[in-house]
């Protein structure tokens, strides 16, 4: 009987420093995810403001390839791959991302041009997401003056403005598409930098026009 009790004793031990351990392991985790915050804030409003601008341009191809590169260096294939369910549920990946862009559309005639791109961060919350990763919610607007129907990547993914655009009007004509959003990007620490593992929208993006004669276009069809 004393074997045995020493035996369990022995065993209450262990767990207890077992846990102990783990408590302590989790709080310097948590303290040392809260202390990164500020700089993860930073930089995922640095890579949303980063992809947007990148729109801007009158040589699509030129757009498209800083497009692709602003995306090979902001996102990672490490993490978090992608899984049927979050496809449908509005989920991006670096793999989709690269491909809409690899496939935009491209204009051969001149007109289409993006001439400038203001990015407005509206608001941003961050929480630990799994062991070492974060969830960044944003919320935002983007203001885009371009000309033609040129194809842009917002942070959802990319609006087709031929179909969009709700008014029969020259394509060469002013106009300025605003885009207010939001979307949670999830984010892993590589390379010693945040990069972007999925970016997902909360809600269908609220997409209007307006027209240089101050002739509002309309509101947009919500984008998926």
């Amino acid at each position: 009987m004393k074997i045995r009790w020493n035996h369990i004793n022995r065993g209450l031990v262990l767990g207890l420093v077992l846990a102990a351990g783990t408590a302590v392991y989790v709080i310097a985790q948590n303290a040392a995810f809260k202390k990164n915050i500020p700089e993860i804030s930073d930089k995922a409003n640095e890579i949303c403001k980063e992809i947007v601008e990148a729109n801007v341009g009158d040589n699509r191809e030129g757009v498209q390839r800083k497009l692709t590169a602003c995306l090979q260096d902001d996102f990672t294939y490490t993490k978090n791959p992608m899984v049927s369910e979050d496809e449908y549920y509005g989920a991006e990946n670096k793999s989709s991302m690269l491909f809409s862009v690899e496939n935009m559309t491209l204009d051969t005639t001149g007109c289409d041009k993006v001439t400038s791109v203001e990015y407005k961060q509206i608001s941003s919350s961050v929480s630990k997401w799994g062991i070492d990763g974060a969830n960044v919610q944003v919320d935002y607007q983007v203001t885009y003056e371009c000309y033609g129907t040129p194809m842009l990547l917002c942070l959802d993914g990319m609006i087709n403005t031929k179909w969009n655009i709700d008014r029969d009007s020259d394509n060469e004509m002013m106009k300025t598409v605003k885009v207010n959003g939001s979307v949670n990007m999830v984010m892993f620490h590589e390379d010693d930098t945040w990069k972007v593992s999925t970016i997902s929208y909360e809600d269908y993006s609220k997409i209007s026009v307006e027209y240089p004669d101050g002739d509002k276009g309309g509101e947009a069809n919500e984008q998926e």
